[in-house]
């Protein structure tokens, strides 16, 4: 009853804020002197392109309309290219920061910047910093503008991988671990100091595949030879004046100056004002397009978030949201957005059974985010098309799982263990104990199970020789673009190509998108916690995980250094993960691509 009384409360209390925030803007509104002025000339669109910028909409406002709320990455990229479209925009004008932005989708973000100047209409972009994927992606505009004292940071790519084995040596910590494809090296941070040959293979060719891209996407850009682009890489012009004098750039400016530049007759439409329209414009159609979001490891349960800010996605969250989308005569199609490094091979067997009883009924594409590999590449391979871009990380095809025997940090607390079994295997998954040469088998032996069952239904699903499919498996994680040489995808592109196609197989024109989860405002957001009894297969958690990391709280997390927070983060997923049947399709844990 208690609760109950605190929810009604809630929800009569955000009721009241919501209504006094529409007086205060009902008020300003009456204040405005006569109707706004309309320009009969054509507007630039301003954009700005900085911070964190979500893949999935999420549950993140307050008072906000959904209308108003910060972009997704895909929403920009849209965004843009319907600007492209429109007569009364004659420009783009972006206004570049720092992001949180992927590889796939800074690719996203630059494909449509290069299709708005194919339609005929600039570009001019504004910094006052570049690194390497900044600098990628405003190497797609025609004219790039550096702040006078700004920051050039573009300094090639490097990978970085963390190895725990002398740390869990000193603390009396023994990791068993087995793994099914030679280049899974997803285990290898928790049992050495050091990759192993097969590992390196294949972060070599990952990121000689990725160098290739940058170097190529800077090239075209800038209109100068690959030699050229390469040699700003290798030997890289670190103040504005080197960076101008190279041709990296084509102005010093500051932002007034920038602006100015666009012509003393020239509006500018805003990006909140522009977006409103847009989202709109996009829900209408007599027929929808579902876009279901799958972002972070996935695990059995409800998606959630965790302590570290870390996404998950719960399997019955998933199934549940196919199985709408399936049954509404609404929806014409579905694309499922793909963005997650793998997770739980129970979960994501669970969500490819219902992706193929979707597309049995009406067509699934797939768009492919930065991740979609092991898991996140389990999820996708039953689709009738599958899109994925340049910089996307996929593949991984390939099963691992164990534990870690935590019996020498008892012991240092002075606890003495006692174990009693019966049964030869009765003590396989103790978190007290290593595994046995037998146990080690017949573990050894479960993985090898599932890993059939993984390259199977992934030779089915790409219409390819199980041997094929094998060759280019075993773990090994490949870009978009190998992958499409693979035969793993079907095409590069982003999610608004697989949109279209969805569409097309659908035989639908007029259609609307429906994005899945909704964005909801707080008003939304309690009148939904009020409603929910706590076992709604949709609820989004955001309770901390149920881990031996539960109990250390948020503010203690932000003081440590960033590698220990990346660290724990990582310990918390594996754990999450393995929490389930002990068989995780997963991308190594610590790949930390800059």
């Amino acid at each position: 009853m208690a609760r109950s009384q605190t929810r009604l409360l809630l929800v009569v209390t955000a009721i009241g804020l919501a209504i006094a925030a529409a007086s205060v803007v009902a008020v300003v509104l009456l204040m405005q002197s006569g109707p706004p002025t309309l320009s009969d000339e054509p507007e630039w669109l301003e954009l700005r392109i900085a911070g964190s910028l979500g893949e999935s909409p999420g549950s993140e406002a307050l008072l906000v309309d959904p209308v108003d709320m910060p972009p997704l990455v895909t929403e920009l990229s849209r965004s843009i290219r319907d600007a492209a479209a429109d007569d009364e925009i004659a420009g783009l004008y972006l206004k570049l920061g720092a992001t949180n932005l992927g590889w796939a989708n800074t690719d996203e973000l630059r494909r449509a910047i290069l299709d708005f100047q194919a339609a005929g209409k600039p570009c001019v972009a504004w910094t006052e910093q570049l690194t390497t994927k900044d600098y990628l992606l405003a190497s797609a505009c025609e004219t790039v503008h550096l702040a006078p004292a700004g920051a050039v940071l573009v300094t090639g790519l490097a990978t970085t991988r963390m190895y725990y084995a002398e740390t869990f040596e000193r603390y009396g910590v023994s990791a068993n671990f087995e793994h099914v494809g030679d280049f899974k090296s997803a285990v290898e941070p928790y049992e050495r100091t050091g990759p192993s040959p097969a590992a390196q293979e294949a972060n070599d060719f990952l990121l000689d595949g990725l160098y290739g891209v940058l170097v190529d996407g800077i090239a075209e850009g800038r209109k100068v030879e690959r030699s050229v682009a390469e040699g700003w890489l290798n030997d890289p012009p670190i103040t504005p004046d080197a960076a101008l004098a190279a041709g990296m750039v084509d102005h010093l400016s500051y932002a007034d100056e920038a602006k100015a530049s666009l012509g003393d007759d020239v509006d500018t439409r805003g990006q909140k004002a522009w977006l409103r329209d847009r989202r709109q414009a996009w829900k209408s159609g007599a027929k929808k397009v579902a876009v279901i979001y799958t972002e972070g490891a996935i695990i059995d349960g409800s998606s959630s978030q965790d302590m570290f800010g870390s996404r998950y996605i719960g399997h019955r969250t998933v199934v549940s949201q196919l199985r709408k989308a399936r049954k509404d005569d609404d929806v014409a199609a579905v694309v499922l957005r793909v963005s997650s490094p793998g997770g739980s091979g129970s979960a994501s067997d669970a969500i490819w059974r219902e992706v193929v009883r979707t597309r049995d009924e009406k067509p699934v594409v797939v768009s492919m985010g930065d991740y979609a590999a092991s898991g996140g590449y389990y999820i996708s391979m039953a689709a009738n098309h599958i899109y994925a871009e340049p910089g996307t990380l996929t593949g991984s095809i390939g099963v691992f799982g164990g534990k870690m025997n935590l019996a020498g940090v008892y012991q240092d607390f002075g606890v003495h263990l006692h174990t009693d079994q019966r049964g030869d295997y009765a003590n396989l998954l103790s978190g007290t104990s290593d595994f046995s040469e037998a146990e080690r088998v017949k573990f050894k032996a479960f993985l090898a199970g599932f890993y059939d069952i993984f390259i199977t239904k992934a030779a089915e699903g790409r219409d390819m020789d199980k041997e094929a499919l094998h060759a280019v498996a075993q773990g090994r994680v490949w870009t978009g673009a190998q992958a499409l040489d693979k035969g793993l995808v079907d095409e590069l592109g982003g999610l608004d190509d697989a949109i279209a196609k969805a569409a097309s197989l659908a035989s639908v024109e007029d259609y609307g998108i429906q994005r899945i989860p909704e964005r909801k405002g707080l008003i939304d957001q309690l009148m939904e916690e009020l409603g929910n009894t706590g076992d709604d297969e949709e609820s989004v958690q955001s309770a901390l995980p149920d881990s031996a990391l539960a109990g250390v709280a948020a503010a203690q997390l932000s003081a440590l250094p960033a590698g220990a927070r990346t660290s724990l983060a990582g310990l918390s997923r594996l754990e999450r993960v393995l929490g389930g049947n002990g068989v995780a399709a997963m991308l190594p844990g610590d790949l930390d691509l800059q």
